[in-house]
């Protein structure tokens, strides 16, 4: 006769397996554009995937629970007891449960489940999570009424349990010891149940479905040193590899030297979210009239999906290749030669600006590691005027981009500046006065996108009438993506969502002084090469890795890291490296945006071309590896020496 023990304890696991189920049914119907055209048998398989994250998830974070539960029935007279396992068994399961109904929503920020990481960011957490809970107060209520019904009515041990013989009692216990351990480590198979093991598709929307957020994050604990890529023998042969990609096939341009450097990275101004080259009016009236008489690249890609990764990627040329960003890592020990250290030894005042608390997403950390002089932000910035900060965040965008052009026209010539924005990022406050000015769109972003491209036109409009604005140059940018409009394909899927625009605005040079190709793919990693070349500076110790816009010799690619892989995009291929056991595939992209371009193709047929585009993705792999490990992302020369 199987024991009350097991049976109650069997009968609560299936409980709380169907309140997972229920959370996934949650995050598939929130997300309903991502799913809305997947076939019902692949919804249905992720569901089944599902089962084995749910099945480890819950044993792992019922750990304690289970402990209790393998006690003698007979302990289970005592109300105390009861009582406090009733409550334990609440506030564990709404934690986790709570976290996989968040990600239904914090998926379409960072493209991912939450892991282990989004800890390093427990300031942050603390300071904004009242703001996210009363934004979001449906999701509470129905997080609230799922625990209640799961609490209410799962299972029992009874007041007057049969007594227990010790033997068969023992021998039960073992078995359910074996079950749980082998629930934990999701079957027999060589390796553990991990979070790659979700992506049973080439589709990565699917391997989100099926994976859940408590699996995600206990699998991520610890996870965040990355072993060594090893797809070369030695050193020398991907040195040779990315130097070959990246060698600058001519002479720095210099046609703006020792001007001004302004790089504008505005929170979250996806390319979906302008009219320039779109076909809508977008909520960027200015940026689109700028980006008219700019050096305006419509094919760019942010190389991160959170601003922590996305910050270096734009100021120091750094992608972010691994799961922990790297200022959150054990390698802010590192050189890092960043745009703010390389103007600054030859003769640049250096400023960073962002007007959020100080410590909020280490960003005034960031700053000294990049070599900027002077920081400024919430703590600095003047605070006699109360209607220049939102109610959240910190310093509105106009005020900020305003006292930008002031920090200039007091600064040392030449002066590099870069502002990180924050009005559009949630809560997405609007003055007062400006209320109803701006399209309120399909989005909550929309309208204080709007806000931030105002805040863009009376910085212009404040800087033409500056003696040194016809000697700088503006590169406007984002940090990342953010969500997309459901009814906007476009920009869906695993490369729309990294679309961010890049624009570089010199005023005192013809757009027709300087050839480039405006369709031309580029990335973040690109921005400080280019802006070098313009500037006319030449890097014997460069990073192998972002090239100049400008030298169309050099073809234009883009990579990045997710949670499934790694893809890496030149000419109109794009090559999916997955991690192991998913295979390596190939797509053809006939536009960059629309992910139905994403047409997978016999891997035969341009078998010359993958195996070049494939050899270089993993050049930057283990080029970005190891440089981080051994802290020798400059010191490669002495390697082509040898």
């Amino acid at each position: 006769m199987v024991p009350a023990f097991f049976r109650i304890s069997l009968k609560r696991f299936l409980w709380l397996l169907g309140a997972y189920s229920a959370t996934r049914v949650f995050f598939l119907l929130w997300n309903w554009p991502r799913y809305q055209e997947e076939p019902l048998s692949d919804l249905m398989l992720a569901f089944v995937h599902g089962l084995r994250f749910d099945t480890s998830a819950i044993l792992f974070t019922n750990a304690p629970l289970l402990l209790l539960w393998l006690l003698p029935t007979q302990v289970w007279r005592s109300q105390i007891l009861r009582v406090f396992e009733r409550t334990l068994f609440a506030l564990i399961n709404f934690i986790f449960l709570g976290g996989n109904v968040i990600d239904a929503e914090f998926v379409n920020f960072i493209g991912k489940r939450t892991s282990f990481d989004i800890f390093s960011l427990s300031e942050d957490l603390e300071r904004h999570s009242l703001n996210v809970i009363l934004s979001y107060w449906p999701m509470g209520l129905g997080l609230l009424a799922l625990i209640a019904t799961v609490v209410w009515f799962y299972p029992r041990f009874p007041l007057s349990p049969a007594r227990e013989r010790w033997l068969s009692g023992t021998l039960w216990r073992l078995v359910a010891l074996f079950l749980i351990f082998t629930g934990m480590r999701g079957g027999y198979q060589f390796r553990p149940l991990s979070p790659i093991h979700a992506y049973f598709s080439s589709k990565h929307e699917l391997g989100l479905l099926a994976l859940n957020t408590p699996f995600n994050v206990i699998k991520s604990i610890g996870k965040n040193k990355f072993e060594r890529a090893r797809y070369f023998p030695s050193r020398r042969e991907v040195v040779q590899t990315l130097h070959e990609m990246t060698k600058p096939s001519r002479p720095p341009l210099g046609v703006a030297k020792d001007w001004n450097v302004v790089v504008l990275i505005v929170e979250s101004l996806s390319t979906e979210y302008t009219g320039y080259n779109n076909p809508y009016p977008g909520f960027t009236p200015f940026f689109d009239e700028l980006a008219k008489k700019s050096f305006y690249f419509h094919n760019n890609f942010a190389n991160a999906r959170r601003s922590l990764e996305g910050i270096p990627a734009v100021l120091c040329g750094l992608p972010a290749m691994m799961e922990e960003p790297i200022l959150t890592s054990n390698f802010t020990g590192d050189r890092f030669d960043c745009m703010a250290k390389i103007l600054r030894g030859v003769g640049y005042s250096t400023y960073f600006l962002h007007g959020t608390h100080n410590g909020s997403m280490h960003m005034d950390k960031f700053a000294g590691l990049a070599g900027f002089e002077n920081f400024v932000g919430l703590d600095e910035y003047p605070k006699a005027n109360s209607e220049e900060f939102d109610m959240d965040w910190g310093v509105l965008d106009e005020p900020m981009l305003q006292y930008a052009v002031s920090l200039i026209d007091q600064a040392k010539k030449p002066t590099f500046l870069s502002v990180f924005t924050l009005s559009s990022h949630h809560p997405y406050f609007i003055p007062e006065k400006y209320a109803g000015r701006f399209p309120k769109g399909s989005l909550e972003i929309h309208e204080s996108i709007g806000y931030a491209d105002h805040a863009l036109r009376a910085f212009f409009k404040a800087a033409e009438s500056k003696d040194w604005f016809n000697n700088t140059i503006f590169v406007i940018t984002a940090d990342h993506t953010h969500k997309n409009d459901p009814k906007n394909r476009d920009y869906s899927g695993r490369v729309g969502g990294y679309r961010v625009p890049l624009l570089i605005y010199a005023p005192g040079l013809e757009v027709t002084a300087v050839p480039y190709a405006r369709d031309r793919v580029s990335q973040h990693v690109d921005i400080a090469p280019s802006v070098y070349d313009l500037l006319g500076l030449s890097l014997k110790e460069r990073l192998l890795l972002g090239q100049s816009v400008f030298d169309l010799k050099l073809p234009g690619r883009a990579y990045n890291f997710t949670s499934s892989g790694y893809w890496y995009i030149e000419s109109d291929l794009l090559v999916d490296l997955g991690k192991p056991p998913q295979p390596l595939r190939l797509y053809r992209q006939t536009n960059f945006v629309d992910r139905k371009s994403l047409s997978e193709l016999d891997l035969q047929s341009r078998r010359a071309e993958l195996e070049t585009s494939t050899i270089r993705l993993k050049a930057v792999i283990q080029y970005m590896h190891d440089g981080l490990i051994d802290n020798n992302l400059y010191d490669w020369q002495k390697t082509l020496e040898f």
